[in-house]
């Protein structure tokens, strides 16, 4: 299901899937850890993102989840020299991300650590949760100049720990830039009944378009699908 609002697509489901840049990555390699859900995340783009001001440049991953149940998923991304060194490892994560959704995970390199790399690759690890807050929460994007604006509201009673918004930048169909914000009152606290607003693109000017995934975990466990 997807959702758009004047030039801003907002990812409710699976979308993106087709978008595709040519790309000199290695094919990532996966790693389980023992009884994880071991199969049913689909890798649907992946991308290399310079910041464009010279600071960072993001490994992108688009996936979608369709283990069969809503997840927690952590990914380490590398960066490795042509000898297959490391030259460089962070990490990404989502506390909850729902059946059937479509998400971002991203390693953020400095272009300093990076400067010798070959090759980029990623591991990740996925659990089942009960925490997946993605349905009680909405999320509406809004374009106003060169910004994007956001707002999200909490239809839970609960009270939750924010909305991570990651959102791809597009010019001509491409990725140029990326982004993102978690959404929340105060911290990571998000209120049960409560709107509250970001923006995005501050340092993004040349584009026309954007996609926008969000994922939302709850502080308890949540029945399916409510």
């Amino acid at each position: 299901m997807k959702k758009r609002i004047f030039s801003v697509i907002v990812a409710m489901g699976m979308i993106i899937s087709a978008l595709s840049i040519e790309s000199d990555l290695i094919p990532a390699k996966t790693a389980y850890a023992e009884k994880e859900v071991s199969s049913g995340i689909t890798i649907d783009d992946e991308y290399l993102i310079p910041d464009g001001m010279g600071y960072f440049t993001y490994y992108v991953v688009v996936a979608t989840n369709n283990t069969g149940s809503d997840i927690a998923i952590s990914a380490d991304f590398l960066a490795k020299d042509s000898g297959g060194t490391v030259l460089r490892r962070v990490n990404d994560y989502s506390d909850a991300v729902k059946n059937g959704q479509q998400f971002i995970l991203y390693g953020q390199f400095s272009q300093e650590s990076i400067r010798k790399a070959a090759s980029f690759e990623y591991d990740y690890n996925v659990l089942p949760t009960d925490k997946c807050a993605y349905s009680q929460v909405s999320v509406n994007a809004k374009r106003n100049g060169h910004i994007v604006e956001l707002s999200a509201t909490n239809y839970s009673k609960y009270d939750i720990q924010g909305v991570g918004v990651r959102t791809i930048f597009l010019k001509n169909g491409k990725p140029i830039a990326f982004d993102t914000v978690n959404i929340a009152d105060l911290g990571t606290t998000f209120r049960g009944g409560s709107t509250n607003y970001q923006v995005v693109g501050m340092n993004v000017s040349d584009y026309d378009d954007v996609v926008v995934t969000y994922t939302s975990v709850s502080n308890i466990p949540l029945p399916a699908d409510t």
